[in-house]
């Protein structure tokens, strides 16, 4: 798991809708193409469609949301690899800056041919969290 956290300037109450936009999802943790989002009845976000490159081919996959703000959590899995994205918003007060983004990014192999792609991805993730963190963080901003 990578793991890391970062301040932005910008509310809980301002970042929470554009969490649920797949623009700000586009590129992080490697996960591209997101389409076919679909919101439950309050507007957040409960899923999408995406494709991922692995040392296997190319991964078409399907993400599923859990939201209940300020807290996220994106799980795709497919062929063996399990990824996943965890965003926690936090602040004093929702509608106060700055907010603290808390990020944790994470790739599981589930059948064994799939662990070294695994180990890989989790090695790319952990050298790049930040990265990943403020890819985020400035979507929101």
């Amino acid at each position: 798991m990578a793991k890391t956290s970062l301040d932005a300037h910008v509310s809980v109450d301002d970042a929470w809708p554009l969490l649920q936009e797949l623009s700000t999802w586009e590129g992080v943790a490697e996960i591209e193409d997101l389409r076919n989002a679909t919101h439950d009845s309050k507007g957040n976000l409960t899923g999408f469609d995406f494709k991922f490159d692995t040392a296997l081919g190319r991964v078409n996959g399907t993400a599923e949301v859990t939201a209940k703000k300020p807290a996220m959590q994106i799980r795709g899995s497919q062929k063996g690899l399990d990824i996943s994205i965890d965003v926690v918003l936090r602040s004093p007060n929702p509608s106060s800056v700055p907010t603290t983004i808390m990020v944790d990014v994470s790739a599981r192999a589930t059948k064994f041919f799939t662990r070294p792609v695994a180990i890989t991805l989790n090695s790319l993730l952990n050298s790049a969290i930040d990265e990943e963190a403020q890819k985020i963080a400035d979507r929101l901003s």
